[in-house]
């Protein structure tokens, strides 16, 4: 199921952290997680800085609809459309 990370969920990078984004995947049994573009540069601040933004987590894809297309397809966030 996905399931749209709440609005106070990552906005601020002093609050954010891992584990409230675990327990919050294991609590709504969600499948893909859908956050603001705001909310996925705060969770990439949180990784390792050598490496390339994570798309998923917890081996759940992560979605940022308002991202620019060409920076998700950078990212390899893109889901394009189904042909």
């Amino acid at each position: 199921m996905r399931r749209a990370l709440p609005t106070t969920m990552f906005n601020e990078t002093e609050q954010a952290r891992f584990g409230s984004l675990r327990n919050w995947i294991l609590e709504h049994n969600v499948t893909e997680v859908e956050m603001t573009e705001r909310q996925f540069w705060t969770f990439a601040q949180l990784q390792p800085i050598a490496e390339k933004p994570w798309t998923t987590f917890m081996g759940r894809p992560l979605r940022v609809a308002n991202m620019p297309e060409d920076v998700q397809k950078r990212l390899g966030l893109f889901e394009g459309p189904i042909t």
